[in-house]
């Protein structure tokens, strides 16, 4: 019986030490080249191109500026897209910004174009 595995690294040693052939196939892990997508941490690829990403986070909100269409939060991590914690700065429409206020403990969706992102929701955290 065949057994088709994916390389990694070592993984080759091991499997000759206890008799056992691995087959060639391409590696499991991906080299970025240049051009190409990059690899968050939390392994969600952001594409270079304007298509945009959805993901959620969570974080207090540090500022509101109605006057620029933003909303500053102190977010935790967010995984999906490769973000660690960190304050960042985001667009917001009137109606979002209009339930937000500074010191909330919240959730938020988001939507991330070209590296920027638009906080589209806001809950209570």
């Amino acid at each position: 019986m065949k057994r088709r595995i994916i390389l990694l690294t070592g993984i080759t040693a091991v499997l000759a030490a206890c008799g056992q052939q691995a087959e060639p196939e391409s590696p499991a892990i991906p080299m970025a080249q240049p051009g190409s997508p990059t690899v968050g941490a939390g392994g969600a690829s952001t594409p270079p191109t304007a298509d945009a990403t959805t993901a959620d986070g969570a974080g207090v909100i540090t500022a509101v500026d109605p006057a620029a269409a933003t909303i500053t939060i102190n977010h935790e991590a967010i995984r999906s897209i490769g973000w660690p914690a960190m304050t960042m700065t985001f667009k917001a429409s009137p109606a979002v910004l209009r339930e937000a206020a500074v010191g909330d403990r919240i959730q938020f969706d988001l939507t991330v174009r070209d590296g920027a992102g638009e906080v589209t929701a806001i809950y209570p955290h």
